[in-house]
């Protein structure tokens, strides 16, 4: 697949493989700008499948703001080990905005592990920080 930088434009060929079916960081040997690049999106069955996908997708763009929008203490807490404790209250934030899009998602375990994948993805980039989180 060919992924573009959204900062210079410069394009890369990245193996489907080699993302595993995850979202992963990529940081451009252009420009240094660090941006997420997400595997294929595999065409849904059924309309209860879109609602997960639209669900899984709107916890990755919360996910996604909360890296971008504090990327220097998500950098920090990523080196110091409390990602979990720095965040926090973004993540209590983005918690109660998803689960008042997708109460029934939010209502059962698959729905929190739907939350829970996209911070650890996206968030934590992969590192099992988030694996114990549970919703308040």
């Amino acid at each position: 697949m060919i992924v573009t930088c959204p900062n210079c434009s410069k394009k890369y060929q990245i193996a489907e493989d080699k993302l595993a079916g995850k979202s992963r960081r990529l940081r451009c040997k252009n420009c240094r700008e660090v941006f997420i690049i997400h595997p294929p999106k595999e065409e849904s069955a059924s309309p209860a499948a879109a609602i997960d996908e639209r669900a899984a997708r709107f916890a990755r763009v919360l996910a996604s703001d909360m890296l971008i929008y504090n990327k220097d203490a998500v950098e920090q807490a990523l080196g110091t080990g409390n990602l979990f404790e720095t965040m926090a209250g973004e993540i209590e934030r983005s918690w109660q905005l998803w689960k008042s899009r997708f109460p029934e998602a939010a209502g059962n375990e698959e729905g929190v592990n739907v939350f829970r994948r996209s911070l650890k993805d996206i968030l934590a980039g992969g590192d099992d920080q988030f694996d114990q989180w549970k919703p308040e």
